[in-house]
């Protein structure tokens, strides 16, 4: 059986009942970034938090294409209304 481990290394507050964090994670020896939206549990469960299926697993190999296209869209963004948002 294959050991897994995982660093929490950031989370932040989607919106009043959500969060998102994001994991580096190692699995059968290839390195993942796991970025994941959890929930607070169902009553009863004091405090306890879930992942839900929201988010993304990607090779660490890929990490820097997420990051430069992170950094375009909030270039975009910034870039002020005459930027045009297509359909698709």
């Amino acid at each position: 059986m294959s050991e897994e481990k995982t660093k929490l290394v950031a989370e932040f507050q989607k919106n009043s009942l959500e969060k998102v964090r994001v994991h580096l994670q190692e699995f059968r020896g290839q390195s993942y970034c796991d970025i994941r939206v959890w929930v607070a549990e169902k009553a009863g469960q004091s405090g306890a938090e879930c992942a839900t299926h929201k988010g993304l697993t990607l090779s660490t190999e890929v990490l820097p294409d997420l990051i430069r296209a992170l950094n375009e869209a909030q270039r975009v963004l910034e870039a002020g209304p005459e930027v045009e948002m297509v359909n698709g």
